[in-house]
Protein backbone atom coordinates (compact mmCIF):
# COMPACT_ATOMS: atom_id res chain seq x y z
CA UNK A 1 0.00 0.00 0.00
CA UNK A 2 1.56 3.40 -1.18
CA UNK A 3 1.97 6.05 1.64
CA UNK A 4 -1.14 8.90 0.53
CA UNK A 5 -0.09 12.01 -1.06
CA UNK A 6 -1.83 14.02 1.97
CA UNK A 7 -0.80 13.84 5.45
CA UNK A 8 -1.40 15.94 8.60
CA UNK A 9 -0.94 15.74 12.59
CA UNK A 10 -3.34 16.37 15.23
CA UNK A 11 -3.93 20.56 15.27
CA UNK A 12 -2.93 20.76 11.72
CA UNK A 13 -4.89 22.81 9.65
CA UNK A 14 -7.22 20.98 7.87
CA UNK A 15 -8.80 21.62 3.99
CA UNK A 16 -12.72 21.92 4.01
CA UNK A 17 -13.55 18.98 2.74
CA UNK A 18 -10.93 16.78 4.18
CA UNK A 19 -12.30 17.77 7.58
CA UNK A 20 -15.86 17.34 6.94
CA UNK A 21 -14.65 13.61 5.49
CA UNK A 22 -12.92 12.85 8.75
CA UNK A 23 -15.99 14.00 10.50
CA UNK A 24 -18.08 11.67 8.40
CA UNK A 25 -16.14 9.33 8.83
CA UNK A 26 -16.16 9.38 12.77
CA UNK A 27 -19.94 9.63 12.52
CA UNK A 28 -19.97 6.61 11.10
CA UNK A 29 -17.60 4.26 13.54
CA UNK A 30 -19.72 5.99 16.96
CA UNK A 31 -17.25 4.89 18.93
CA UNK A 32 -16.60 7.80 21.48
CA UNK A 33 -17.13 8.61 25.22
CA UNK A 34 -19.28 11.27 24.58
CA UNK A 35 -21.48 10.05 22.80
CA UNK A 36 -24.49 8.98 24.60
CA UNK A 37 -26.21 6.82 21.93
CA UNK A 38 -22.45 4.20 22.01
CA UNK A 39 -22.84 4.29 25.78
CA UNK A 40 -26.30 3.35 25.41
CA UNK A 41 -25.37 0.49 22.67
CA UNK A 42 -22.82 -0.60 25.40
CA UNK A 43 -25.04 -0.86 27.70
CA UNK A 44 -27.84 -3.28 26.32
CA UNK A 45 -24.78 -5.56 25.19
CA UNK A 46 -24.83 -5.53 28.59
CA UNK A 47 -27.97 -6.89 29.29
CA UNK A 48 -28.29 -9.08 26.76
CA UNK A 49 -24.79 -10.80 27.85
CA UNK A 50 -26.07 -11.31 31.30
CA UNK A 51 -29.61 -12.76 29.86
CA UNK A 52 -28.46 -14.58 27.66
CA UNK A 53 -24.39 -16.03 28.52
CA UNK A 54 -24.67 -20.01 28.17
CA UNK A 55 -21.68 -20.51 30.40
CA UNK A 56 -19.34 -18.53 32.85
CA UNK A 57 -16.44 -18.56 30.16
CA UNK A 58 -18.99 -16.18 27.66
CA UNK A 59 -19.61 -14.10 30.35
CA UNK A 60 -16.35 -13.28 30.94
CA UNK A 61 -15.50 -13.22 27.53
CA UNK A 62 -17.83 -10.76 27.20
CA UNK A 63 -16.59 -8.41 30.02
CA UNK A 64 -13.50 -8.58 28.08
CA UNK A 65 -15.54 -7.62 25.06
CA UNK A 66 -17.12 -4.58 26.52
CA UNK A 67 -13.52 -2.92 28.51
CA UNK A 68 -11.60 -2.80 25.12
CA UNK A 69 -14.24 -1.40 22.99
CA UNK A 70 -14.82 1.15 25.92
CA UNK A 71 -10.79 1.77 25.49
CA UNK A 72 -11.47 2.42 21.73
CA UNK A 73 -14.08 4.70 22.66
CA UNK A 74 -11.75 6.84 24.62
CA UNK A 75 -9.22 6.43 21.54
CA UNK A 76 -11.89 7.64 19.43
CA UNK A 77 -12.98 10.35 21.82
CA UNK A 78 -9.34 12.03 21.69
CA UNK A 79 -9.36 12.02 17.54
CA UNK A 80 -12.60 14.08 17.93
CA UNK A 81 -11.87 16.31 20.21
CA UNK A 82 -8.99 16.68 18.15
CA UNK A 83 -10.66 18.31 15.37
CA UNK A 84 -14.01 19.39 16.93
CA UNK A 85 -15.01 19.84 20.97
CA UNK A 86 -18.44 20.07 20.27
CA UNK A 87 -18.54 17.24 17.61
CA UNK A 88 -16.97 14.72 20.84
CA UNK A 89 -19.93 15.27 22.51
CA UNK A 90 -22.60 15.41 20.52
CA UNK A 91 -24.98 12.49 20.93
CA UNK A 92 -24.94 10.92 17.46
CA UNK A 93 -27.32 7.55 17.15
CA UNK A 94 -26.21 4.55 14.83
CA UNK A 95 -27.77 5.04 12.24
CA UNK A 96 -27.22 1.44 9.76
CA UNK A 97 -29.94 -0.80 10.66
CA UNK A 98 -27.57 -3.96 11.68
CA UNK A 99 -27.55 -2.13 15.27
CA UNK A 100 -31.02 -2.68 15.47
CA UNK A 101 -32.05 -5.87 14.68
CA UNK A 102 -33.57 -7.91 17.42
CA UNK A 103 -30.76 -10.31 18.79
CA UNK A 104 -33.07 -12.70 21.19
CA UNK A 105 -30.99 -15.74 20.96
CA UNK A 106 -26.97 -16.10 22.29
CA UNK A 107 -26.70 -17.05 18.17
CA UNK A 108 -28.30 -13.17 17.09
CA UNK A 109 -24.98 -12.44 20.07
CA UNK A 110 -22.56 -14.79 18.49
CA UNK A 111 -23.55 -13.38 14.66
CA UNK A 112 -23.42 -9.74 15.71
CA UNK A 113 -20.03 -10.29 16.65
CA UNK A 114 -18.39 -12.33 14.17
CA UNK A 115 -20.17 -10.12 11.38
CA UNK A 116 -19.83 -6.61 13.32
CA UNK A 117 -16.65 -6.49 14.87
CA UNK A 118 -15.00 -8.10 11.77
CA UNK A 119 -16.55 -4.93 9.71
CA UNK A 120 -14.50 -2.70 12.29
CA UNK A 121 -11.33 -4.65 12.11
CA UNK A 122 -11.40 -4.78 7.94
CA UNK A 123 -11.58 -1.05 8.41
CA UNK A 124 -8.93 -0.55 11.08
CA UNK A 125 -6.52 -2.31 8.87
CA UNK A 126 -7.36 0.29 6.19
CA UNK A 127 -6.41 2.87 8.52
CA UNK A 128 -2.85 1.92 8.99
CA UNK A 129 -1.35 4.09 6.21
CA UNK A 130 -4.00 6.80 6.74
CA UNK A 131 -3.23 10.18 5.85
CA UNK A 132 -4.81 11.10 9.12
CA UNK A 133 -1.77 10.40 11.71
CA UNK A 134 -3.72 10.17 15.18
CA UNK A 135 -5.89 7.38 13.12
CA UNK A 136 -2.98 5.88 11.70
CA UNK A 137 -1.21 5.32 15.50
CA UNK A 138 -4.63 3.92 16.47
CA UNK A 139 -5.19 2.00 13.70
CA UNK A 140 -3.60 -1.47 14.81
CA UNK A 141 -4.61 -1.88 18.33
CA UNK A 142 -8.58 -1.31 16.92
CA UNK A 143 -7.70 -3.78 14.07
CA UNK A 144 -6.59 -6.31 16.62
CA UNK A 145 -8.91 -5.73 19.24
CA UNK A 146 -11.95 -6.24 16.60
CA UNK A 147 -10.48 -9.19 15.38
CA UNK A 148 -10.36 -10.62 18.47
CA UNK A 149 -13.98 -9.53 19.13
CA UNK A 150 -15.10 -11.24 16.06
CA UNK A 151 -13.06 -14.83 16.56
CA UNK A 152 -15.02 -14.39 19.71
CA UNK A 153 -18.18 -14.54 17.99
CA UNK A 154 -17.03 -17.03 15.42
CA UNK A 155 -15.71 -19.68 19.02
CA UNK A 156 -19.77 -19.05 19.80
CA UNK A 157 -20.95 -20.18 16.81
CA UNK A 158 -18.51 -23.25 16.58
CA UNK A 159 -20.08 -24.13 20.15
CA UNK A 160 -23.72 -23.40 18.93
CA UNK A 161 -23.66 -25.29 15.55
CA UNK A 162 -22.02 -28.46 16.66
CA UNK A 163 -25.19 -30.03 17.60
CA UNK A 164 -27.80 -30.15 15.07
CA UNK A 165 -30.39 -28.05 16.45
CA UNK A 166 -28.29 -24.99 17.16
CA UNK A 167 -26.39 -25.98 13.29
CA UNK A 168 -30.03 -25.38 12.33
CA UNK A 169 -30.53 -22.29 14.43
CA UNK A 170 -27.85 -20.61 12.61
CA UNK A 171 -28.38 -21.42 9.28
CA UNK A 172 -31.79 -19.60 9.48
CA UNK A 173 -30.69 -16.51 11.74
CA UNK A 174 -27.42 -16.38 8.92
CA UNK A 175 -30.53 -14.81 6.47
CA UNK A 176 -31.19 -12.00 8.77
CA UNK A 177 -27.27 -11.11 9.62
CA UNK A 178 -25.55 -12.39 6.58
CA UNK A 179 -27.07 -9.42 3.85
CA UNK A 180 -26.67 -6.87 7.11
CA UNK A 181 -22.93 -7.39 7.61
CA UNK A 182 -22.83 -6.71 3.46
CA UNK A 183 -24.71 -3.70 3.74
CA UNK A 184 -22.85 -2.77 6.30
CA UNK A 185 -19.69 -1.19 3.81
CA UNK A 186 -22.40 0.87 1.90
CA UNK A 187 -23.74 1.31 -1.71
CA UNK A 188 -20.70 0.19 -4.30
CA UNK A 189 -21.35 2.90 -6.06
CA UNK A 190 -20.79 5.48 -3.21
CA UNK A 191 -20.20 8.96 -4.66
CA UNK A 192 -18.32 9.94 -1.72
CA UNK A 193 -15.67 6.78 -2.28
CA UNK A 194 -13.17 8.08 -4.60
CA UNK A 195 -12.92 11.40 -2.57
CA UNK A 196 -12.13 9.22 0.32
CA UNK A 197 -9.07 7.56 -1.23
CA UNK A 198 -8.11 10.53 -3.23
CA UNK A 199 -7.29 12.30 0.09
CA UNK A 200 -5.69 9.13 1.66
CA UNK A 201 -8.23 8.45 3.92
CA UNK A 202 -9.52 4.93 2.66
CA UNK A 203 -7.33 2.90 0.31
CA UNK A 204 -9.89 1.18 -1.54
CA UNK A 205 -13.68 1.62 -2.67
CA UNK A 206 -16.77 0.12 -0.89
CA UNK A 207 -17.00 -2.77 -3.39
CA UNK A 208 -13.28 -3.64 -2.75
CA UNK A 209 -13.47 -4.28 0.61
CA UNK A 210 -16.95 -5.73 0.67
CA UNK A 211 -15.61 -8.61 -1.73
CA UNK A 212 -12.02 -8.60 0.29
CA UNK A 213 -14.50 -9.05 3.39
CA UNK A 214 -17.07 -11.74 2.17
CA UNK A 215 -14.12 -14.01 1.33
CA UNK A 216 -13.16 -13.99 4.54
CA UNK A 217 -16.32 -14.99 6.06
CA UNK A 218 -17.83 -16.91 3.61
CA UNK A 219 -14.85 -19.61 4.21
CA UNK A 220 -15.33 -19.29 8.04
CA UNK A 221 -19.02 -19.89 7.33
CA UNK A 222 -18.50 -23.11 5.21
CA UNK A 223 -15.81 -24.16 8.05
CA UNK A 224 -19.30 -24.65 10.68
CA UNK A 225 -21.00 -26.26 8.30
CA UNK A 226 -23.15 -23.82 7.27
CA UNK A 227 -24.76 -22.84 3.28
CA UNK A 228 -23.66 -19.36 2.42
CA UNK A 229 -26.67 -17.27 1.32
CA UNK A 230 -26.98 -15.79 -2.23
CA UNK A 231 -24.87 -12.69 -1.83
CA UNK A 232 -27.99 -10.29 -3.15
CA UNK A 233 -30.70 -11.76 -1.29
CA UNK A 234 -32.38 -8.94 1.22
CA UNK A 235 -29.97 -6.68 1.00
CA UNK A 236 -30.32 -3.00 1.04
CA UNK A 237 -27.61 -1.03 -0.15
CA UNK A 238 -25.53 -2.98 -3.71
Amino acid sequence: MSRPRHRFGQGDPLPDEYRELLLKMLRHEGERAGNKSFLGFMGTCLELAETLYPTQEARLLKAEYLAEELKHAIMFHRVAVGLDQDFALRDVPYAHYTFHLPRASWADEAFFHFFVDLNGAFHARDWRESSYVPLAKMAATVERDELGHSEMGYHFLGEITSERRGRELAQRLLAKWYPAALDMFGRSDSRNAPRFIEWGLKSVDNAAIRRAYKGYVDAKLAALGLDVPDERLNRRFL
